[in-house]
């Protein structure tokens, strides 16, 4: 195994997932300061971190099952829309509160003995960390999408829970998938839920956004990005009690201005390799938030079966998932091309509208010349700011 001297870092097409740190036999990888593998000594060479690496990007499907197939959502069993029955939950999640409730029914009927999530630090409330959540209280904590760069900096083999669910965007869940291939430590894994993801944002997202709110990080005593009825906002608490809100169309133009390089080479948007994959249901403007549902295996389809009592689904198809995230979904495969790879997958064939290939080349443009852009939005009146996101939104549906 070659390490780049440069960085240090395993792979040059890293994406920040964490899982080569949370499988290392040695704990001998840790996380450099912008999420970055860094290998220490110890180091045995056995490879594992390489072999289970999801940063290179293949042109082949690979496949949970054989039930139906999509060229933009790949390989699945059935699709649903859904939302939690319980009412707090519906109201404290992003978009139907259905992977909290999958997650306390899977506790409480103890298929799971705990669940790796993504929270917000105590100490530093703007950043996030994933944490290994044993209580229906810490679970629902943990409820809502956080829109930053959270590697799974947790070691598999030192977790004492024998039974988990972790949630996860698609480069985790492909990580924690192959992890279950090649190593022991995987059997822990017991069931994979994955987030729909168009790109992810980096922490300096977040804090361009506190600066463009003028609150002070150390004046933070919680954030929610997606705080209130669907599609909710960016909600800042202060520690005097204070509450600063930008809804979330009023701020959609940070991915073009915060989005990892890596995330531009990802033709995954719908999490293909988890067991369930849930994102927005947005087709059905749901003042309270629907979520999409895509099961992917059998062990997913008997577990959404088992929690029907905590959520509440109706039949759905990939047509619909298609229509309402045609920007994404043809945004995420025109990674292949950006990545000059050839699309091969049951000899579909992708077709992608010239107006997303017009938006395709906005967001690589203006990506591409970030940090000028950067500049110019952070001395941009905040209410050009929210038209400016405005616009954006609009354009991306």
């Amino acid at each position: 195994m070659t390490i780049p001297m440069s960085r240090n870092v395993l792979n040059t097409e890293c994406t920040r997932c964490g899982c080569c740190v949370s499988i290392c036999p040695e704990s001998c990888i840790s996380l450099s300061l912008d999420g970055y593998p860094v290998v220490g000594e110890g180091c045995t060479s056995c490879g594992l971190c390489a072999e289970i690496c999801p940063g290179r990007i293949s042109p082949e499907c690979e496949v949970l099952c054989q039930d139906s197939h999509s060229a933009y959502v790949g390989h699945y069993k059935n699709a649903y829309t859904g939302y939690s029955r319980d009412a707090a939950i519906r109201e404290r999640a992003t978009s139907g509160g259905v992977v909290t409730s999958l997650l306390v029914c899977l506790l409480e009927k103890k298929v799971i003995d705990g669940a790796l999530v993504v929270t917000f630090d105590e100490k530093e409330p703007w950043k996030t960390r994933y944490i290994l959540a044993t209580s229906k209280d810490e679970i629902i904590d943990s409820a809502q999408t956080k829109y930053q760069v959270t590697p799974l900096n947790v070691q598999l083999n030192q977790v004492e829970c024998n039974r988990l669910a972790v949630v996860g965007l698609p480069c985790v869940i492909r990580g924690l998938r192959r992890i279950q291939e090649k190593s022991k430590v995987g059997e822990k894994i017991a069931v994979l839920i994955g987030l729909f993801c168009w790109v992810n944002m980096e922490r300096e997202a977040t804090e361009f956004l506190l600066r463009k709110l003028h609150v002070d990080r150390s004046d933070v005593k919680s954030i929610e990005y997606r705080s209130g009825d669907y599609l909710g906002g960016f909600k800042v608490v202060s520690k005097n009690g204070d509450v600063t809100f930008l809804g979330k169309e009023c701020y959609n133009i940070l991915p073009f201005l915060f989005a990892p390089d890596r995330c531009l080479y990802c033709p995954d948007f719908t999490n293909e390799m988890a067991d369930i994959s849930v994102g927005d249901a947005k087709f059905l403007k749901s003042e309270k938030g629907h979520t999409f549902i895509i099961t992917r295996s059998e062990k997913g389809e008997e577990i959404l079966k088992n929690c029907r009592e905590s959520i509440h689904t109706e039949s759905s198809t990939v047509e619909e998932i298609v229509w309402s995230e045609s920007s994404a979904l043809f945004f995420k495969r025109g990674a292949y091309k950006r990545k000059n790879i050839e699309y091969k997958d049951k000899g579909s064939v992708l077709h992608i509208p010239l107006r997303n290939r017009l938006f395709e080349l906005l967001f690589v443009t203006v990506h591409k010349n970030r940090k000028f852009f950067q500049n110019l939005v952070s001395v941009m009146p905040l209410s050009f700011f929210r038209v400016l996101s405005q616009l954006i939104t609009r354009e991306r549906s």
